[in-house]
């Protein structure tokens, strides 16, 4: 088992009515600058030591429904992908429901959900460094149009790589999940 630290908070995602005004409040009253966005889909923030430090989420108001407003989840970085594996087989081993898993390019997302409800993502970065992740978010390529969230990952696949990892020396440096 690893020793203590191992993981730290890294980002949250928020769920907001209006992106524009949203954008506008974290940028001009907040200082942030935007890295990425999709013709109004999400947009991302950051105060500039990574590439995002919220993700901004737009949701449509529901009629008569609690407020969609608020956390959408909020993220953990572990060190790199052989621990994201570790993670993901513990919690299956525990019969937490993984929901989902994503390569969302400047990192993997592994999504699950806390007793209450509450969203987690498990995150590592996919860059050595924070500077190449930053100069790839700002990046706007076609790819990054048509699927601005990301590719899924085999979650079947995630909790082989486990098995295949268990017990082999770290391929990867602390710094990097997928280089």
């Amino acid at each position: 088992m690893a020793t203590w630290p191992t993981a730290r908070i890294t980002h949250i995602g928020l769920n907001v009515t209006d992106l524009a005004r949203s954008v506008d409040f974290y940028t001009n009253a907040m200082g942030m600058k935007v890295m990425k966005s999709a013709d109004g889909r999400f947009a991302t923030v950051s105060f500039g030591y990574q590439h995002h430090d919220i993700a901004l989420i737009p949701v449509p108001p529901q009629s008569g429904a609690p407020s969609p407003v608020g956390m959408n989840h909020f993220a953990i970085e572990v060190r790199n992908y052989a621990d994201l594996a570790q993670r993901a087989r513990r919690l299956h081993d525990a019969g937490v429901p993984l929901e989902r898993a994503i390569d969302h390019r400047t990192g993997m997302g592994l999504y699950l959900k806390d007793p209450d409800g509450n969203a987690i993502e498990l995150w590592c970065e996919n860059y050595p460094t924070m500077e190449r992740a930053i100069a790839f978010g700002v990046e706007m390529t076609e790819e990054f149009e048509e699927n601005h969230i990301g590719y899924p990952i085999d979650m079947a696949q995630l909790l082989r790589d486990h098995e295949l990892m268990a017990g082999e020396p770290a391929a990867q440096s602390d710094a990097e999940c997928l280089a």
